[in-house]
């Protein structure tokens, strides 16, 4: 029996090994080993600390296949292994630069700005003071626009003229 293109060994949920396809030969990568997953195209790039790794697959089934406790998607081409991130920066706009122990640095998205933050939150010390800052300054300017939306909404329209004022107006 041969091994589906994207089969995997391990005794539980998540394998500790991959066993991708890759053209005519079997690839074996420890999971522990992963570092990243990128886009190209219809394949992926998996990297590791010693080699990188083409394979025809794609980001979004390689995903379910890895454990969401280790691994985060922090954008659409891009998984990262939380074991190998290094620092997590953030940027205007509510993105994050995230920064791997290799030095790699892979920018989020903001559509997956709420997987990284619960992987800040999972972090100690600064970081996790730092998040909970930016979620409420974040929290604090919705309230606000909230406010200003609801304020413009029940503000009277300035009155308009009366016919008769008009009327007079015109005449005098």
């Amino acid at each position: 029996m041969e091994p589906s293109p994207a089969s995997f060994e391990g005794d539980g949920a998540y394998p500790t090994r991959l066993v991708l396809r890759d053209g005519q030969r079997l690839l074996t990568i420890p999971v522990d080993e992963i570092a990243w997953v990128e886009a190209a195209g219809n394949y992926v790039q998996i990297h590791t600390d010693r080699k990188t790794h083409l394979v025809r697959h794609t980001v979004k089934a390689m995903e379910p296949k890895l454990d969401p406790q280790r691994f985060v998607r922090v954008r659409p081409s891009a998984i990262i292994n939380v074991d190998a991130v290094r620092t997590v920066d953030a940027r205007p706009g509510g993105d994050y630069t995230v920064v791997l122990t290799n030095g790699t640095t892979i920018r989020s998205s903001r559509g997956y700005r709420e997987r990284v933050e619960d992987l800040l939150a999972q972090s100690p010390g600064t970081a996790q003071r730092a998040l909970a800052n930016r979620r409420r300054r974040r929290v604090r300017a919705a309230e606000r626009k909230e406010i200003a939306t609801a304020s413009a909404l029940t503000a009277s329209p300035p009155a308009a003229p009366s016919l008769a004022h008009a009327l007079l107006g015109a005449t005098g």
